[in-house]
Formats: C-alpha cells, structure tokens, sequence
C-alpha cells in the first residue's frame, strides 16, 4: 500500500504531466477511448459480461431466497393452483421484544437495517 506522501507526489507529477498536455492531448485520449469503447469486439466482450453479470445476480438472489426463513418455494402473490384467486399469506408475528431485543434501542434482534 501506498504511503500518503509517495501518493501525494505521484498525483501532483501526474496532473502536471496532464496540465502540460493540454486540451488537444485530452480530446484525442478521449477519441481513442470512444473509439476502442465502439469496437465491436469490445461490445461483444461487454454484452457478454453483462449476461454473465444478470445470470449469476439471479443465482444469488435464488439462493437468498433459499436461505430465507419460512421461504416455501414460491414467489408472493401468486395465484392458486385451483383458480384465479391469489392464495393467502400470512406474515410471520415479531418476536417478543422482550426475549431478544436491542437493550439500546429495544429493535428486535435480526430487524436492524
């Protein structure tokens, strides 16, 4: 890890490199990153990612679910097997405060956000 002095002087030698540069040395890094970001090949590689990236966000939120207590399987609002009406739900009670709440804030335990 960097020491704060070593990273102090390397952004000061950086940004006078970059003020030396000057506006015509930044539009042409910004031509060529807009260039390479429009490369097909680039787009290919950041579609790819991003449906990797959606496939295991929905694995992890299966698993979550999964690990959830009192998850039955099915998602909430879903209708019954047997018609159109929406199956009830009950919501699980809070536990007593008493038995395991914050002696602070008295929140019941696991109900922080």
């Amino acid at each position: 890890m960097f020491k704060k002095p070593a990273l102090l002087t390397a952004f000061g030698i950086g940004y006078l490199l970059g003020a030396r540069a000057g506006r015509e040395r930044y539009d042409a890094i910004v031509a060529k990153a807009q260039g390479l970001w429009n490369d097909p090949r680039v787009q290919e590689k950041a579609h790819t990612a991003r449906v990797v990236a959606e496939e295991k966000a929905e694995t992890a939120k299966h698993a979550a679910q999964d690990k959830m207590p009192n998850h039955n399987g099915s998602s909430t609002g879903s209708t019954s097997s047997t018609g159109s009406t929406p199956s009830h739900q009950t919501t699980p009670s809070a536990p007593s405060p008493a038995a395991s709440a914050d002696p602070v804030t008295g929140t019941p335990r696991g109900w922080e956000s």
